[in-house]
């Protein structure tokens, strides 16, 4: 903290608030991914509407695509103003976080779930554990070790294992260049396509607890890794971009236009292709292959990257819609949300005892308006939460100097309660010494004004 005389001779404060800019787009498109998620799961007609509505693309490309593009733009920012240790530690603190999620999903499905499954006699529920109702110690350490995922629980180990390569990625980056990482990531993509998992879970049991290969998850993590380093990458240098040039900000103008029209022409392609039984036209098993989603197959990829430059160039228009700017809410609580969505989801396959759930309309349309409603109230409550804790932290005497605490005036605690920016930019301030304030002492108290530097 730094003091100066102000025009009336009273001392002005500069007080550093960290407050980095989000980009609502973002969170508006991760807001729209996870309801597109949740529709797909659910076990409604709304998932044959929802699944894969653009084309060969679904809501966990997007979702994974842009969790590692954020992670390459938060790191890098970081990177340049706590080094590469305190990357680290934050890139841990993320990945302890997600894995925290994780555990308190398995805790529910492995307790409450599996009652249910038994106790009602629900074949869909069995199916979804069907590995740890047959072997639950072995089930539960492997499911600890990532090596167990029942069905609807398989994203989150992946993204867990993607953060947890960061680092390395990050490393061999700074080292050789992206364009080092990338290549090798590709052919590792390449090597998927082949059955590379399957090799490998032939060759060797890694941790002797003897899962069955299709309850390690249904995405193959050799071709989804692929996806993970392009947004690790484009995050990265996006954000080095932005700290050299502020302007760069605007690079959607950049893109030339003919690669916006092919990528309008290879959309409209595959979203034809889509609805339409092409497989009738070509060799069954090659079309699968192309578009199999689990190991993100070539096609899927092509249709990936036109969509998501098509984004980069008029995702802005559409963000400003009001349609769409309420999912802001569910992209900026987006953990809390995915897993209450996972909940609902479980929920819903226990409301029918069929293995293949099918539900009156009514009960449809009741299970549709709860669990909506319920991602919007987690949203909100987590949102709020977060926004306390910043106030208090920014409240903290920590952020200010070690000899004395400032206690912004009243009008400035009510924009700082009602959001996490700060509205304004100078005021009045208390300054008192915090030792004597912690010990009972009642001290002279300097009053003055302050001048706020919010930087990001």
């Amino acid at each position: 903290m730094s003091t100066s005389l102000g025009r009336a001779g009273a001392p002005v404060v500069a007080l550093p608030i960290t407050q980095p800019r989000r980009l609502i787009e973002l969170d508006i498109l991760r807001g729209f991914l996870l309801l597109g998620m949740t529709l797909t799961h659910l076990p409604t007609k709304a998932s044959s509407i929802s699944n894969q509505m653009f084309g060969f693309v679904s809501d966990a490309e997007g979702f994974i695509f842009l969790a590692a593009f954020l992670m390459g733009r938060i790191e890098q920012r970081k990177q340049q103003k706590v080094g590469e240790s305190g990357v680290l530690r934050d890139v841990l603190r993320r990945t302890c976080r997600i894995y925290f999620y994780h555990c308190m999903l398995l805790a529910v499905a492995f307790t409450l779930v599996a009652e249910v499954a038994l106790r009602f006699h629900l074949p869909a529920l069995q199916n979804l554990l069907s590995f740890y109702l047959q072997s639950p110690k072995q089930a539960i350490i492997a499911a600890a070790l990532l090596n167990y995922q029942p069905s609807l629980m398989d994203i989150l180990p992946m993204y867990i294992v993607f953060m947890l390569l960061t680092p390395l990625a990050r490393k061999v980056a700074r080292s050789l260049g992206w364009e080092t990482v990338l290549f090798v990531s590709f052919v590792v993509w390449a090597g998927a396509q082949f059955g590379l998992r399957a090799w490998v879970y032939s060759h060797g049991d890694f941790f002797g607890l003897h899962v069955p290969e299709s309850s390690t998850g249904a995405f193959d993590l050799y071709g989804w890794q692929l996806l993970w380093m392009l947004g690790l990458a484009l995050g990265s240098i996006y954000a080095e971009s932005l700290s050299a040039a502020p302007s760069n900000a605007d690079s959607d103008s950049r893109i030339p236009s003919r690669l916006v029209k092919l990528s309008c022409v290879a959309a409209a392609a595959f979203f034809v292709l889509r609805y339409v039984p092409t497989d009738h036209w070509v060799n069954a098993q090659l079309y699968a292959w192309l578009i199999d989603k689990w190991r993100l197959g070539a096609a899927r990829l092509i249709n990936f990257a036109a969509l998501a430059l098509l984004l980069v160039r008029f995702g802005d228009r559409l963000a400003g819609l009001p349609l769409f700017k309420p999912l802001a809410l569910l992209g900026q609580a987006s953990i809390q949300v995915f897993s209450v969505h996972i909940l609902f989801c479980i929920a819903g396959q226990a409301l029918s005892k069929q293995a293949d759930p099918e539900l009156p309309w009514w009960e449809q349309g009741i299970l549709l308006s709860v669990t909506i409603s319920a991602l919007f109230i987690t949203a909100h409550l987590a949102t709020k939460r977060s926004r306390n804790q910043a106030r208090d932290a920014f409240l903290r005497p920590r952020h200010f100097s070690s000899v004395f605490t400032i206690v912004p005036s009243y009008s400035l605690r009510r924009q700082i309660a009602g959001s996490t920016r700060l509205a304004r930019t100078e005021g009045t301030y208390t300054a008192r010494n915090p030792t004597q304030v912690r010990s009972g002492i009642t001290a002279p108290s300097v009053t003055g004004s302050y001048q706020a530097t919010p930087h990001t």
